[in-house]
């Protein structure tokens, strides 16, 4: 490279780095474009590129791209890294986060080669915002957890507290309010030593997180703090306006709230246009729009807050639209516009984790008079779970007055008591997947139950079914069991005639579950064939067998099961996200055996009771605790499943003395505790050995050297 460009390219790239992109676009249009080649031409396009990017200018995907490919061609590894988190950056402000994901896991890795580290943050720092995006919060709080550590060690304390703020930021706006709130209040001494920027935005998002957990008084007192730092902080102070006038509509003074937003938005339209600020501020304006009864204000100022939110790919916002819209379609009585927009909305809610927002809305849904009142019990009931979980007592408070308004009560479903086959809860956890299942078992809505195998999936299902009052069938399905070329014919059934071999009329799978639930289990494994099938009725609630010419309504309840990880299996294509927010309606996620150990002497004794014995008849009730003791101590990889097993096994060796079988289970223990005394002095009492030839976990190993008191 010339040393005349060279120079002028590093005086542009020192404005980049100093954010003064304006500056920069200015010097780069003064350079002859034309006159340049190779790395000179590629360092013209990655620069331009870089500043249009942060004035709001998305139009660069084509000379951006000729930035990547020269510098890859190159081998220069730190410049392409670069252009590629460019290019990330720019996915992103167009919405498409999962090539955006795709993209910066390139660019970190291109820096860590380079050893690059304050770029390598940088990269996690967006690949973070990525991830939250797209509902890996977990993975984004790791990633942000790894910047931080980074910037430790580069003795950036700045950049320290504004991780940290990311961080607590995105705990509070996925719903985790009690983690966010400790993050500020664990790191409060440290962030008040900062700059007054840091500790501006440290009461900006503090104030926040504490107003959506309900203490609103508090939360003004937070933010009543910022102004005296706001300095030449406009963007703060925009903020201020956004998350005061959030406040005032979450106290319900919504003309105060018109007022500070209508502010705060006219400062953002200085600073940003293009950015966050403004579809959030526009959105919350039209929250209060709603809550005033001003509809026809509230859907202009949404659709230009979704305007914005598109643009730029910010969900939450998107989502938050959507609810508006179903909000003006209620007024105006469009029932099935308001519900699909509600379904949007949730979709949106669920697939990136944003639970308070996800909670709120299933809340506007219940008090809408668009649901009956199954649905509304189990929205509610939802809605509650996660209130009580942050211990967000005023949301609580007004869902609780909904029920009461609503002539309901979250007590046992009446069906529930005349069970014969009850579901044992006796550990909190299981109390609470019980008492769940009870309240959403009259509504309609489908059902998705995951946990490990043997963990009860199956007959939970039965049980949602029994206290739902459907008269119809209860019609189970292996999903993974129905071959490509006999799904439409198994779940829809066909008429005489319908094929070569049709001799008769016959009721599809569907049909038969009418009025009743339709139970699939196994859903991960379904083929293609079969999940869009199932999406088909799920979207129109008919069938068509085969043959025929008309369409048939079905009253179906649809539950679906998995022992799978459903979000790795959208990931390789291997199943649909569209039909998986059809079925997540309702999750319910069954603990394994070991989590729920307060259950198992529950179980012993009706498992025992299956079989004929009276736990405290005949003088058995010492022998039968002993049992249950011993098998409280044992582990359950195939939860309770095996544990059943193991009960009828007893039975049956011992034919139903249960003095017989508290010898037997002993006798059991004695030999676990000399068969892995025996490995481990085999294997020099290396504990992962042993593990691998007793065919258990190492954690086994480990649990069972404490149970037998084995001295190592």
């Amino acid at each position: 490279m010339k040393l005349a460009i060279k120079k002028k390219f590093d005086h542009i790239d020192k404005l980049l780095q100093d954010k003064k992109y304006k500056e920069a676009l200015a010097e780069l249009k003064s350079i002859e474009s034309t006159r340049l080649k190779g790395e000179e031409l590629a360092c013209f396009y990655l620069f331009i590129s870089e500043a249009r990017l942060w004035l709001g200018d998305y139009d660069i995907e084509d000379i951006l791209d000729k930035a990547v490919r020269f510098f890859k061609n190159s081998r220069n590894n730190e410049l392409f890294a670069r252009a590629k988190y460019l290019n990330g950056c720019l996915l992103v402000c167009l919405g498409r986060h999962a090539e955006a994901r795709e993209v910066l896991m390139e660019s970190y890795l291109n820096f860590k080669r380079c050893d690059n580290f304050d770029a390598v943050s940088r990269v996690l720092n967006r690949l973070a915002l990525v991830q939250f995006q797209t509902g890996a919060v977990d993975d984004a709080i790791g990633n942000l957890n790894r910047c931080i550590d980074i910037n430790k060690k580069l003795d950036r304390p700045d950049k320290v507290l504004a991780l940290l703020r990311n961080t607590a930021l995105i705990h509070f706006m996925s719903g985790r309010f009690k983690q966010a709130i400790e993050i500020y209040r664990s790191n409060r001494s440290l962030i008040l030593s900062g700059s007054d920027g840091s500790i501006c935005r440290f009461y900006l998002t503090f104030a926040m997180a504490t107003a959506l957990q309900g203490d609103i008084k508090e939360a003004l007192a937070l933010i009543s703090k910022t102004p005296e730092l706001f300095g030449d902080l406009k963007r703060e102070k925009a903020q201020y306006y956004e998350y005061l006038g959030w406040i005032y509509n979450l106290d319900g003074r919504f003309k105060d709230a018109e007022k500070t937003l209508e502010t705060g938005i006219r400062l953002s339209m200085e600073i940003a246009p293009g950015s966050a600020l403004i579809s959030q501020s526009k959105r919350l304006l039209a929250d209060a729009f709603v809550s005033l009864g001003k509809f026809k204000k509230a859907l202009k100022i949404a659709e230009e807050a979704l305007t914005v939110a598109e643009k730029i790919g910010e969900r939450v916002e998107i989502a938050g639209c959507y609810r508006v819209f179903a909000l003006v379609a209620v007024d105006r009585g469009e029932r099935e516009k308001a519900r699909d927009w509600f379904k949007k909305a949730c979709d949106m809610y669920a697939e990136i984790q944003s639970q308070y927002e996800l909670a709120n809305t299933r809340y506007y849904m219940a008090t809408t008079g668009l649901y009956d009142r199954g649905e509304c019990l189990a929205l509610l009931f939802l809605a509650r779970e996660y209130f009580k979980a942050e211990d967000v007592k005023c949301h609580i408070d007004n869902i609780d007055r909904a029920i009461k308004n609503g002539d309901s009560s979250f007590v046992m479903n009446a069906c529930a008591r005349e069970i014969e086959e009850p579901f044992i809860a006796v550990h909190p956890k299981t109390k609470r997947i019980v008492e769940l299942a009870e309240n959403i078992a009259r509504s309609d809505m489908t059902v998705l139950l995951t946990g490990p195998t043997g963990s009860s999936k199956d007959r939970l299902a039965h049980y949602i079914h029994a206290c739902s009052g459907r008269k119809g069938k209860f019609v189970t399905v292996n999903s993974a069991a129905i071959p490509d070329g006999m799904v439409e014919s198994e779940l829809f059934g066909y008429q005489k005639g319908a094929f070569t071999g049709a001799e008769h009329n016959r009721i599809g799978l569907f049909e038969e579950a009418d009025k009743g639930t339709f139970y699939l289990n196994e859903i991960a494994d379904s083929s293609d064939a079969f999940q869009a099938k199932l999406l088909e009725v799920l979207e129109t609630r008919t069938i068509r067998p085969l043959g025929a010419n008309e369409k048939k309504k079905i009253s179906i309840r649809i539950i679906a099961a998995t022992n799978r990880d459903l979000a790795k299996r959208i990931q390789d294509g291997s199943f649909r996200l569209d039909l998986y927010h059809r079925l997540n309606e309702i999750p319910i996620e069954l603990p394994p055996l070991s989590q729920r150990i307060d259950d198992i002497p529950a179980l012993v004794k009706y498992f025992l009771m299956l079989r004929g014995f009276e736990p405290t008849a005949n003088g058995n009730g010492e022998a039968i605790k002993a049992i249950c003791d011993i098998l409280s101590r044992r582990d359950w990889p195939g939860n309770v499943r095996q544990l059943k097993s193991e009960v009828d096994r007893l039975c049956l060796m011992t034919r139903g003395d249960p003095h017989q079988m508290v010898i037997m289970l002993k006798s059991h223990i004695s030999d676990d505790r000399g068969a892995l005394l025996e490995t481990l002095k085999k294997t020099g009492w290396n504990r992962s050995k042993a593990a691998r030839l007793l065919g258990v976990s190492e954690g086994t190993v480990r649990n069972r050297i404490k149970k037998f008191n084995i001295c190592t």
